[in-house]
């Protein structure tokens, strides 16, 4: 006996048959979301698809085009050089300070791009980044003493190397 709890037990069977759905039934939802699913995974390899080529055009063009900018660069220095040029009727000195300023203003686009000369008169020889072209007698044997070519560097690597006269022993010139 139960003193104020409720005797009733749900009725079991009622609640399986309520639950229990029949395959022919759930097989229309089944195929349905399949569908659904195929449709979704097919648009998204197709839109995968089109983003690799627009991805690949847009290297494509990034690269083929690459050096535009230094080229706009490029293009004031000539554009200097060749308003020298035409003024080079006037005086001496003004043609040479007119040569120095667009030399100044090329090496500033060049700085501009990490792009940079390195003087080398003075240093050590190092085949690495110079190329000896001549030879003379001096006091320090392997040490640079003159510079037709500076190296250049790109960033962090050799673009140029260095034509330069160095410096040996007596006996060596």
């Amino acid at each position: 006996m139960d003193v104020g709890g409720d005797n009733t037990k749900p009725n079991q069977d009622v609640t399986n048959e309520e639950a229990a759905v029949s395959p022919v039934e759930e097989r229309p939802s089944v195929e349905a979301e399949l569908a659904d699913a195929k449709d979704r995974y097919l648009r998204l390899a197709a839109d995968f698809e089109n983003f690799k080529r627009r991805a690949l055009k847009e290297q494509s063009e990034l690269l083929k085009y690459q050096g535009e900018k230094i080229v706009v660069d490029m293009l004031e220095v000539l554009d200097n050089l060749e308003l020298a040029l035409n003024h080079s009727s006037a005086s001496q000195d003004s043609l040479k300070t007119g040569l120095e300023m667009v030399h100044k203003l090329f090496v500033e686009k060049l700085g501009k791009w990490q792009i940079r000369g390195e003087s080398s008169v003075g240093t050590q020889f190092d085949p690495q980044k110079h190329a000896a072209i001549s030879r003379v007698p001096g006091a320090e044997s392997g040490v640079i003493v003159g510079e037709l070519k500076k190296p250049f560097f790109y960033k962090d690597k050799l673009i140029r190397c260095g034509e330069v006269i160095v410096a040996t022993a007596g006996d060596e010139a």
